[in-house]
């Protein structure tokens, strides 16, 4: 399944007693670079209510693996209970939407939206390599002065800026990631480079976002302005 925390989108608006406990506030998080992360997914009736670890702590792997998901299903009253991750965000610091805390075996999560099933079933079979696709959130990413990013071009010269990696790539090989894209488009580029200013990316629900995955399931987000 590729991570939700990166494309979250199309949240439906909770009601009745799920709509207090699951008010939102805008939360910024600081030192996020390459901020291991998880998060759970608690598929009811009326939807499936993501809940991210952002901010709070690692998701330990004897917690994460450990996790038992009948018994998380069980306390929610859920149909089912998915774990997506861990993952690894790759800005500086990012503001986003985020509700109640929550203990999953141990390990604390905030809501983060509730989805469609739709939204999430198609989540879950993937996003084709390279090809963009437009997904709705509330989330300011900034990429600090002096810090690498590392970026595609598309062939009309847009730029996609990584946002998360997998474990399979740690941070120090990024580098060279574009060397085993065996996949990319034609026209198309990897590239490494270390920014002389703050990039901002200041995502809403209101502005057509445009994202990207590459052959390895890490997402990348359009920067506004060509590089």
């Amino acid at each position: 399944m590729i991570g939700l925390g990166i494309l979250i989108g199309g949240s439906l608006p909770p009601v009745g007693a799920e709509a207090k406990k699951m008010e939102q506030q805008k939360v910024t998080v600081s030192n996020t670079r390459d901020m291991r992360y998880g998060e759970i997914l608690v598929v009811k009736e009326d939807g499936v209510q993501v809940y991210n670890t952002t901010g709070l702590n690692d998701c330990p792997d004897s917690l994460w693996d450990g996790m038992d998901l009948e018994k998380v299903k069980e306390q929610f009253g859920a149909k089912a209970v998915q774990k997506n991750g861990p993952h690894f965000w790759m800005m500086d610091s990012q503001t986003l939407l985020l509700g109640e805390t929550a203990s999953f075996g141990g390990i604390k999560a905030r809501y983060a939206a509730t989805l469609d099933t739709a939204t999430v079933q198609k989540s879950a079979m993937g996003s084709a390599p390279y090809k963009f696709f437009t997904p709705k959130k509330t989330q300011k990413m900034v990429y600090s002065k002096g810090k690498a990013v590392f970026e595609l071009v598309d062939a009309e010269g847009h730029v996609y800026v990584m946002q998360a990696r997998n474990e399979d790539h740690p941070i120090d090989s990024l580098a060279t990631l574009g060397e085993g894209m065996k996949m990319l488009p034609k026209g198309w580029q990897y590239r490494t480079r270390v920014l002389t200013k703050d990039l901002v990316l200041d995502l809403r629900p209101d502005k057509t976002i445009y994202a990207v995955g590459d052959e390895f399931h890490q997402y990348y987000t359009r920067i506004s302005a060509t590089k």
